[in-house]
């Protein structure tokens, strides 16, 4: 996703407003297979504030996931706020403890590209659940639980717990 800088480098222009897409090929990510199932959404602005050019912006994507407890695929959107400072590719950036991500560039146009993926990444969840109440799935049989109760028997007691169930039932 690259953007024109040309109009930035008139002192009379402040700002250029981005409203991009970016389609993107699966990430592999450890084992974990990312598939975006629509262009990646950026929108935002590049503001030049002093001798610095800040990009504020938002990016919005959706991609399928698998629940963590039942195991179901399902699309998860994840729309979050990000931010950078845009360095010269010739200077090297010296940490100023303004916490914006570098984001390097050269002549008249700067690639997103590689800002988008890294913030895509740190964004992902470590574990998702296709919903809030998800039941998960049965530890005996493995039947999905959201689909309807299974017969199995869930009164099973460790052994060396079972002088505690039979202390509480006296009661």
């Amino acid at each position: 996703m690259s953007i024109n800088l040309s109009s930035f480098f008139d002192d009379n222009v402040l700002s250029i407003h981005v409203d991009k897409n970016l389609k993107l090929e699966p990430l592999y990510i450890n084992e974990r297979k990312i598939l975006f199932t629509e262009p990646v959404k950026f929108t935002g602005n590049i503001f030049r504030v002093g001798e610095n050019k800040i990009l504020n912006g938002n990016l919005n994507y959706k991609f399928i996931e698998t629940c963590a407890r039942c195991l179901k695929e399902f699309v998860k959107e994840i729309d979050i706020p990000v931010s950078g400072k845009l360095i010269e590719s010739n200077k090297k950036m010296i940490p100023d403890g303004d916490g914006e991500e570098p984001i390097y560039y050269s002549g008249n146009s700067v690639d997103l590209t590689e800002f988008i993926i890294s913030s895509i990444i740190v964004s992902l969840p470590m574990k998702s659940l296709c919903r809030s109440d998800c039941k998960g799935l049965c530890p005996k049989c493995g039947k999905n639980l959201n689909e309807g109760n299974c017969n199995c028997n869930r009164d099973d007691v460790d052994p060396r717990f079972a002088k505690l169930k039979d202390l509480f039932s006296e009661n």
